[in-house]
């Protein structure tokens, strides 16, 4: 299976690329245009940086557990980030350095300083040679080409992460290639997945733009060996690799995905459905495939130039058996067999460089082991309110 897989996803990648960054992520709210200024020997460089914070009420926290995990109201840095790059030339470059966070749907809230141990304080850093205007080579720490909601909340309509996003890696090292002609576009990339700093996960992004308010979407990823060892699996199945405690299960599974996009004036709104599969690997000796479904509806409709609203209905399904089913307690940590619903709803205010909005959340898990909170609930009800500005 994973052979097959493998080679089905390299032969459609390899068919198209999504620009010269080879990146896609959801339209977050409006953002101001950077700043320019001339840097000599660099040539044009553009500049912004963004402050947030967010304050956030949950009905059954995790527990037991510390900090923001455990508490029913708390408060936390979601940006502190300066982003700057380079656009036009042979040699172009992005960095964005600083602090960020990853609320994410039906899941534990962590702190910005949990984000910087994973990720470090540079998120992204990465150099890129663009010989023409349909073809890169970019190099360094980038951001996923899998999935279409954003790492960094303000890439996002909705303010967390919703149940697709909440298995794809968010950044990773590596080389990326990226390609399109005409209609079609493509990215393919060579690097270490989930962050675990060994270099066999092999990714890509296939779109198709109808045409100028409609685009189609295909994305895989793929290990093309293993990752960690028999001790690694056996010890919670986490790996001490690099930087970052990186999922073993997920490391050496099969991602893919299909998403649409329709953008037209004052609305947007795209379906995603995803699927992971985890095959059985000798490497761990498990004789057992689990896998996971997922899938989501975002959308946002622009009331005028500074109200907005978004929305977004989200379901996932984890198989009841197999070493990922296992291993991650149902993928997102509610059970092997389990499934969730979760529903979001988002105003957005913004005036030039200042924003403020509010989330409304709820999940519901059906079929769990694990639920939310010391008396595990099947349900939770979240609302985080985030406000900053842009410089």
């Amino acid at each position: 299976m994973r052979i097959k897989s493998t080679v089905i996803f390299i032969s459609l990648a390899m068919m198209g690329v999504i620009g010269l960054n080879g990146t896609a992520m959801a339209s977050g709210f409006s953002i101001p245009p950077p700043l320019k200024f001339n840097a000599g020997p660099l040539g044009e460089l553009n500049v912004q940086g963004v402050a947030s914070a967010i304050g956030f009420a949950q009905t059954n926290p995790s527990a037991p557990g510390n900090g923001l995990n455990s508490k029913n109201f708390g408060a936390a840095i979601s940006n502190g980030l300066i982003m700057i790059n380079k656009s036009t030339g042979l040699v172009q470059f992005n960095l964005i350095a600083g602090a960020y966070n990853f609320p994410n749907l039906g899941q534990p809230f962590a702190s910005a300083s949990s984000a910087i141990n994973d990720f470090t304080a540079l998120p992204e850093a990465y150099i890129s040679i663009v010989p023409s205007a349909n073809f890169s080579i970019s190099a360094g720490q980038l951001p996923t080409l899998l999935g279409y909601t954003g790492t960094l909340d303000f890439n996002r309509m909705n303010i967390e992460g919703g149940f697709p996003w909440t298995i794809q890696p968010s950044y990773s090292r590596g080389v990326q290639v990226n390609y399109s002609t005409g209609p079609v576009s493509a990215s393919l990339s060579w690097n270490d997945g989930y962050f675990s700093n060994r270099y066999n996960v092999l990714s890509g992004l296939l779109t198709y733009t109808i045409n100028s308010e409609n685009a189609l979407s295909f994305y895989a990823a793929g290990n093309l060996g293993h990752t960690g060892t028999v001790s690694d699996l056996s010890s919670l199945a986490f790996s001490k690799n690099g930087y970052v405690d990186s999922s073993l299960v997920y490391d050496n599974s099969d991602l893919f995905g299909l998403y649409y996009t329709y953008s037209g004036s004052n609305f947007t709104i795209t379906p995603e459905v995803q699927y992971m599969y985890t095959p059985t690997n000798s490497a761990f000796g498990t004789t057992q495939s689990s896998y996971n479904i997922s899938a989501m509806i975002h959308g946002a409709y622009y009331l005028n130039a500074n109200w907005s609203i978004a929305g977004g209905v989200d379901y996932e399904s984890a198989s009841n058996g197999g070493e990922g089913s296992a291993a991650t307690n149902g993928y997102f940590g509610y059970g092997p067999g389990s499934s969730a619903l979760g529903l979001m709803i988002t105003p957005t205010y913004t005036d030039d460089g200042y924003f403020i909005r509010d989330e409304l959340s709820y999940v519901r898990l059906t079929n769990y082991t694990n639920g939310f909170g010391s008396n595990n609930s099947p349900d939770q009800i979240r609302d985080i309110l985030e406000t900053g500005f842009w410089f």
